[in-house]
């Protein structure tokens, strides 16, 4: 397997009262990639399939593996969108950072990927 790497889930996973913020995930490998090809559920879904991949690319969650599609179907959806942002950039399917305009003063900012949602857990 490859070399895991660590993470932290803006809000985390909640179950029996207890949230599962920390894990590890791997860069994905052809086999990752493979398995959920032939899953029925896929088709055209990649909503699905983003479903079906993080269950083969992370390794644990605070102690929780192996990692299920209820777990990431019960994520918050910024936890969500985070690891499927962390997917991308670690298996070089994006940049790290993107550029935003500001509808409001007009000011441009870079905002790096990995940061996007450092700071969610103060709104829960």
């Amino acid at each position: 397997m490859a070399e895991s790497i660590s993470f932290t889930l803006p809000f985390g996973y909640e179950k029996d009262g207890k949230t599962y913020r920390n894990g590890k995930i791997h860069l994905a490998t052809t086999g990752d990639e493979l398995e959920i090809q032939d899953a029925d559920e896929v088709g055209m879904n990649t909503r699905y399939r983003d479903i079906l991949l993080m269950t083969k690319v992370i390794d644990e969650l605070d102690g929780l593996k192996p990692i299920t599609e209820d777990i990431i179907k019960d994520l918050y959806e910024p936890d969500f969108i985070y690891l499927q942002l962390l997917y991308r950039q670690l298996n070089g399917e994006n940049g790290s950072s993107i550029i935003t305009h500001c509808p409001s003063c007009g000011a441009i900012s870079e905002i790096k990927l990995a940061d996007l949602y450092k700071d969610m857990s103060i709104y829960k």
